[in-house]
């Protein structure tokens, strides 16, 4: 790769996780780590990393904002975006670095396929989950007010896709919450349906019907669930669930939450850990 590129990394509270991200960033010639707040050692680790990342403290400002933040940190116009709990590929590294600048030049960003891990094992029904996580900052748009991280590429370039994988909570070891996630569910389920509302969606009883059907029979047996046992059949219910909540949620918003002129999406402090594609 003829142009340098930087990596940044938001966080709160992933002193565990940390280490095994930097080590996979280590070939970047510039890191920004961003902290929004830890109350363990997660800023201390990271500014002890050999790659000798910057660490910046950042209040939380939801996450379309705290990843635009981070990444207008950076030195050099192309960054790779991670969270802590994320790892860059040795294959994704060594493709970042082997892409042409005819290549660069044409792309404001480049779609990663990202692997999902639960309780240490692959989840193949949440993969490819591609996210636009290399970026050009100067070719791209922020759209702030989106609740999942939305950008867009400016008139005149394009988003190419990259073969190698970002890895996602390969490291992190089974915990009850990994199949209940309990307020942090809930919580997505509410910002979620809250963006939604924003955007004039509605929950029809077509949606409150058929979208967690329709959303199981996907993961289940469009995207191989059944192919792994009963571990893949909970995780497809773990999906429906979190639809189902995200359309009840809408429900309350629109027929009850209306009357007291509840319409705004909230920005709630940093999640210290998410599991699904949509983490």
């Amino acid at each position: 790769m003829t142009s340098p590129i930087s990596a940044c990394v938001i966080c709160r509270n992933e002193a565990d996780k940390i280490q095994t991200c930097l080590d996979s960033l280590a070939w970047c010639s510039d890191i920004v780590v961003v902290d929004s707040g830890s109350t363990d050692d997660t800023a201390k680790r990271a500014a002890a990393h050999q790659a000798q990342p910057r660490v910046l403290r950042q209040n939380w400002r939801g996450y379309c904002r705290q990843r635009e933040f981070a990444v207008r940190q950076c030195r050099h116009a192309w960054v790779l975006a991670l969270d802590a709990d994320e790892e860059c590929s040795p294959e994704l590294a060594r493709e970042i670095q082997s892409l042409p600048e005819s290549v660069l030049s044409a792309n404001a960003m480049f779609r990663i396929p990202r692997k999902n891990f639960l309780a240490g094992r692959w989840v193949r029904c949440w993969s490819p989950d591609y996210q636009t996580r290399l970026l050009h900052g100067e070719r791209i748009e922020w759209d702030s007010r989106s609740i999942p991280e939305t950008r867009r590429p400016k008139p005149g370039f394009r988003i190419g896709t990259l073969r190698g994988s970002l890895l996602h909570n390969r490291t992190t070891p089974y915990h009850p919450g990994n199949f209940n996630d309990g307020p942090v569910m809930a919580e997505r389920a509410e910002l979620l349906a809250r963006h939604m509302l924003a955007r004039g969606q509605k929950a029809t009883f077509g949606n409150l019907l058929l979208r967690p059907a329709s959303t199981f029979l996907k993961y289940y047996l469009l995207r191989g669930g059944f192919l792994q046992g009963r571990f893949g059949l909970v995780v497809c219910y773990k999906t429906t669930i979190g639809v189902m909540l995200k359309y009840s949620v809408l429900y309350g918003e629109q027929e009850l939450g209306a009357a007291r002129g509840n319409d705004k999406i909230l920005n709630p402090a940093a999640p210290e850990h998410r599991t699904g594609p949509e983490g």
